[in-house]
């Protein structure tokens, strides 16, 4: 039981410290607008892949309004 714990605080603590540095790189402009870009580029391209069906293009559409939603309140 321990042991489990200790690795589970390590594994927190790695977390935490890609966070942090997460966060130092996402403070320079072109890195911040970069991921950006890169995230609206795949986000294009899983919609092109789900337009042949109507009810996985509004799931995906839906899918993503609640993430954006979620990501807005936190």
């Amino acid at each position: 039981m321990i042991a489990a714990f200790g690795r589970a605080a390590a594994e927190w603590s790695v977390m935490r410290k890609a966070l942090v540095l997460l966060r130092k790189l996402t403070a320079i402009p072109a890195v911040k607008y970069s991921l950006i870009a890169v995230a609206g580029l795949l986000w294009l391209v899983g919609f092109a892949d789900q337009l042949p069906d109507v009810t996985q293009t509004a799931k995906y559409v839906g899918i993503s309004l609640l993430m954006v939603a979620v990501a807005a309140i936190g």
